[in-house]
Formats: structure tokens, C-alpha cells, sequence
């Protein structure tokens, strides 16, 4: 009897490591991905390729089939990075990058002094002011909206997309916001946009200073990993995420911890308790790790157009981004495109508890699902809801990451999975 209940002690307490060793792994995984070792995953340094060097050995690692040796797809793209360090003063005072402003990621090289000319109310509400205005030779002039005593918001927004386009033909814009959400872009633009914090600029500033240098890049190679575990059926289903972020603005790094760092943890998870069945799953399951997300679904697009197994046995494609915060629950975006899917989904859900709240929305674009969804094929994006303040920042940062509903995400899409 003793042995009996020693024998039930260490397997509950081997469950307990397994599970916990899950845990360990994701945070180890995110921690590491996001550290300055891989220069946020972007293109400078070449970010993306270092990680892609790492993420390849480990889909090794676990034991995955590739369709080549490392796993990589391969393909080439027009990027803008920001190798060195920018600088912009306002009025002589020097602002600090990334915290107190960014540039628009399309930006030319820029180096300069500019007169800062302020759009006030005035201008906005009165058609005959707004006429002169626009007839102004604003050509040597960066342009910013004054909002003191403009209370009508429809208003604003016209402003500033009038802003954001140029339609005064002004040497450049600044924007002025409560956050800076950088991004990264594959084409050009002829003014240079400047995104500042509401905190450090004011109608009182007239003058702006910059020196701001990017570099182009027209063939840059980057690459998607593929790799997959074979099933009874040559049907299968996708897991995806993307590896890549925002890298450099000069000699800030953007780390992409739950951005998508926690993504790519989630369909390694998947990976390894597949690979660790003693019986091959039903379906075909294909790890998907893409590049060039955050330049506009690249890497997606780029499987999308070429699939490595026919989208016409693609089941399902289970995309993950920014999964590891949901103290407000999770989204299940792209849901109500595929309610038989969605409906699955609830049961399971229903059932089991696995996530306190489940939202499910329409038809979305916002991550790597969308190429799919675009060629008939069915996908959804999982996305943990809370603030996600850090979102495009450099302090997305692993230490604030709690992983509310990541485990209850990974049982529920695992559930789904195991079904035929």
C-alpha cells in the first residue's frame, strides 16, 4: 500500500513538473528571444536571421520534419531601417528617441532645421482662413495641429489624415500622441513624418532640428520556418506565429517579448507535446514560424502564394500573437468568418473552463491568418485581450508578461486539434 501510494506521489508530482517544465520553457524561450542578442528581430544587424539561426535549431531540437535542411523558406524583400542613432531637438532642447518620439518608418534621410508652422482652430473652422492657408508656400515648414480649444473630434481626424497625406506640401510633418508605435515599412515617402508625446511638445515651439539617417535596403533575405510532424492524413493543420519585430531605431532595441516572442513559445509548445504522442496525430501538423509580419504579412504572403503543403488539404490555420497577457480574456479574431469552427471552439470551452472569456469577431487583416482567410482557407487569430499599453514599444518587455491565458489557450486549441 505504501509503495502503491508513493508510486501515485511521484506521478502526480511528475505531472506537476511536466507542467511546469511547459512553463519554464515558454518564459526561457520568450526571454531569450527577446533579449539584446537578437537586436529585436528586425533588420538591422540582421536581427531576423539570427533569430531564424536559433528557431531552426530548435525545431531540430524537438524533432520536427522540414521540406529543407534548416527549415528555412526563403524569399526577399524591400526594407527601411535606422542603423544609427537619430536626433531631433525642438527649439534647441533634444528629445530622446523612442520615448519622447519616433520617426514615421518610411522616412528618407533627413538632416536639417525647419520653421515648425502650427494648424490652430482657426484655420480648421474657418473655410476662407483654411483657403490662404493652403496657399501658402509651406515647402520649407514641418507642419503640427494646434488642438487647443478644438473640441470637435471629426474635426480633429479630418486634420490630422489631411496631415498625414500632405495635402499642404509641407517639408514635413509632426504628430503629436500619447504613444509611439513604431512599425516597420517596404517603401518610401518624400517628407519625413516625426511622431512626438504629447508631454514634450507645445504650441509654443517654432523651430525643429534633425538629423536623422536610414538605410534602404531593396534585396534584403529574410526567411519563414517550416517545419511539421506527419500524420495519418495529408490533411493538416497550420500553427503559426510570427518571429519577427521591430528591431532598431538607432540604438534603441524594441525587444517583441509578448509581441510576438510569446507566439512563437505557443506553436513550439504545440510542437513538442505532438512530437511527444506515441501514436501519430490524425492530421499532418505544420509549425509555422514567419517573417516580416510587422512590414505588412510578408512571410505569410509569401506561404500563402507558395505553400509548402496544397492549401486545398490546409484544414484549419491557428495563428497566435501576443498571447501571453488575457486578464480580459482572449480574442478569437476572424471567429464569426468560420462559426462552425467557432462553435467547436465554445463547446470545448464550455466544457473544460479552459479561458474565462472568449470573444470571437469578424473579419480581420491584423495578422498572419488573413493571407489564408483571403485564398478560402480557414483561419482564426488568437490574441489575449488586456491594456497591451506596451504594444510597438520598447518596453514590451518579458518581465511584464504574466501569461494569464496562455496555458488556457494551449489546452483549448490542443483540444480542437485532437479532434477528427
Amino acid at each position: 500500500m505504501i509503495k502503491q501510494i508513493s508510486l501515485l506521489l511521484c506521478l502526480g508530482l511528475w505531472s506537476v513538473v511536466i507542467c511546469a517544465q511547459d512553463m519554464n520553457y515558454t518564459k526561457q524561450l520568450v526571454n531569450k528571444l527577446s533579449s539584446p542578442e537578437f537586436h529585436g528581430r528586425g533588420y538591422v544587424n540582421s536581427g531576423d536571421s539570427i533569430a531564424a539561426a536559433y528557431l531552426s535549431k530548435e525545431m531540430n531540437r524537438i524533432g520536427l520534419k522540414g521540406f529543407t535542411d534548416n527549415y528555412y523558406q526563403s524569399y526577399t524583400t524591400s526594407i527601411n531601417t535606422y542603423p544609427e542613432s537619430p536626433r531631433l531637438a525642438l527649439d534647441g532642447k533634444e528629445l530622446v528617441s523612442a520615448s519622447e518620439y519616433i520617426v514615421n518608418p518610411n522616412a528618407k534621410t533627413c538632416i536639417g532645421e525647419s520653421e515648425l508652422t502650427w494648424i490652430t482652430k482657426d484655420v480648421l473652422t474657418n473655410q476662407r482662413v483654411l483657403g490662404d492657408f493652403m496657399k501658402k508656400d509651406l515647402s520649407n515648414s514641418f507642419l503640427a495641429i494646434d488642438s487647443t480649444g478644438l473640441n470637435n473630434k471629426d474635426l480633429y481626424n479630418f486634420a490630422q489624415t489631411m496631415l498625414k497625406k500632405n495635402v499642404f506640401d509641407a517639408k514635413g510633418i509632426v504628430l503629436i500622441n500619447g504613444k509611439l508605435k513604431f512599425s516597420a515599412r517596404t517603401k518610401l515617402v518624400d517628407y519625413p513624418t516625426f511622431m512626438v508625446k504629447t508631454s514634450v511638445i507645445s504650441p509654443d515651439v517654432k523651430k525643429i532640428t534633425y538629423d536623422i539617417k536610414s538605410k534602404f535596403i531593396e534585396e534584403y533575405k529574410t526567411q519563414n520556418l517550416i517545419g511539421y510532424i506527419k500524420g495519418k492524413s495529408d490533411t493538416c493543420i497550420v500553427f503559426s506565429a510570427h518571429y519577427d519585430h521591430l528591431g532598431h531605431f538607432g540604438d534603441k532595441i524594441y525587444p517583441g517579448a509578448n509581441d510576438n516572442a510569446s507566439g512563437v513559445a505557443m506553436v513550439l509548445n504545440f510542437a513538442k507535446h505532438f512530437k511527444a504522442q506515441k501514436k501519430k496525430p490524425h492530421y499532418t501538423m505544420v509549425f509555422a514560424l514567419f517573417s516580416g509580419e510587422e512590414a505588412g504579412l510578408l512571410g505569410s504572403n509569401h506561404y500563402a502564394d507558395n505553400p509548402l503543403i496544397s492549401l486545398e488539404k490546409t484544414k484549419m490555420v491557428l495563428n497566435f500573437d501576443m498571447v501571453a497577457t488575457g486578464d480580459k480574456g482572449i480574442y478569437v479574431i476572424n471567429g464569426k468568418s468560420v462559426p462552425s469552427e467557432m462553435a467547436k471552439f465554445n463547446a470545448i470551452n464550455k466544457e473544460k473552463e479552459y479561458v474565462f472569456k472568449m470573444f470571437g469577431t469578424g473579419e480581420s487583416s491584423s495578422s498572419d491568418h488573413a493571407p489564408f482567410h483571403e485564398k478560402g482557407v480557414k483561419a482564426v487569430f488568437f490574441y489575449t485581450h488586456s491594456a497591451n499599453s506596451e504594444y510597438h514599444e520598447v518596453t514590451d518587455t518579458a518581465d511584464k508578461l504574466q501569461y494569464t491565458q496562455f496555458e488556457g489557450i494551449f489546452k483549448l486549441v490542443r483540444d480542437y486539434a485532437e479532434m477528427k
